[in-house]
């Protein structure tokens, strides 16, 4: 229900509610994991892809983010955010000391806010008070899983997503600008069609491009490809079927859209390192 503006209680006395926003009020919130690491120069990454946001915050040692158009430094006592679905390389000088925190922001049928709005940003945390141990709190809050500790994560990250907002608003990026707004319908048909997705043809008619043009926008906005994309999108719900959902990997293959067992294992291993098979029991004994 949508509250009227303006309400009166009792005396006569007349206020007007804050409205709730269409994308920031609406946003759900979600932590997958965040972890306390030290890590070596294994800590090494080329051109890969999450469907989730990333935190980082750096408390010892130095490396290096690399995107398609530019390059983040990794320093001590700074908070980085990477985007969903962003095309990204990582490594670091001899030992780096970081938490780092997964998480999503859905606005729309599956739709991200960070990739719609922000950018991958560097704060510097040095006048900040309390950011390491926010990180802290939320790998601890990772450990257990209730209502309770659900609410506390979010109530975490939305501390530290504070500054980030701060930011984004500080460098003329106003809290209701979005850098895609013309790619819009587009997501929301691939994010409502994910099994059976459209063709470039589609999705192109859906943002008022020619496919040609829409195909070299899309690649430029998220460093990916819409192909690419919906392949994302399909390995991401491939790994939660094949962890959460007690049916046998051929059956997983056609639920998410593939058009053959061996071509999903192909693709899955090309994307993730492991076949299905052999990701689904890593991750069963992991967690015996």
């Amino acid at each position: 229900m949508i509250p009227d503006r303006y309400e009166t209680g009792s005396g006569g006395f007349v206020w007007e509610n804050l409205m709730p926003d269409e994308v920031f009020s609406l946003t759900q919130f979600h932590v997958f994991a965040a972890f306390d690491m030290r890590m070596g120069e294994e800590w090494a990454g080329s051109e890969f892809i999450n469907h989730y946001n990333r935190l980082y915050y750096v408390r010892a040692g130095e490396g290096v983010l690399k995107f398609k158009d530019k390059e983040i430094q990794l320093k001590p006592g700074h908070m980085y955010l990477i985007p969903a679905y962003q095309l990204v390389s990582h490594s670091c000088v001899g030992e780096i000391d970081f938490v780092w925190v997964h998480f999503q922001a859905q606005i729309d049928t599956g739709l991200d806010l960070f990739m719609l709005y922000g950018e991958s940003t560097a704060i510097d945390c040095s006048a900040l008070l309390g950011i390491e141990d926010f990180f802290l709190q939320l790998v601890s809050l990772c450990k257990s899983d209730s209502p309770r500790t659900t609410f506390a994560r979010t109530r975490v990250l939305l501390s530290l997503l504070d500054p980030l907002m701060q930011e984004f608003e500080r460098t003329n990026k106003g809290l209701h600008t979005f850098r895609h707004q013309s790619l819009l319908p587009a997501l929301a048909l691939i994010n409502e069609n994910v099994v059976n997705a459209p063709d470039v043809k589609d999705m192109a008619e859906a943002a008022n491009f020619t496919p040609e043009h829409f195909s070299r926008k899309f690649k430029a906005a998220f460093n990916i490809s819409p192909k690419r994309y919906i392949l994302q999108k399909r390995i991401a719900l491939a790994k939660q079927k094949l962890l959460l959902a007690n049916v046998n990997v051929e059956q997983i293959a056609e639920q998410c859209g593939f058009c053959d067992i061996f071509y999903f294992s192909r693709v899955f291993k090309q994307e993730i390192g492991l076949s299905p098979s052999a990701f689904r029991k890593e991750y069963l004994i992991a967690n015996k």
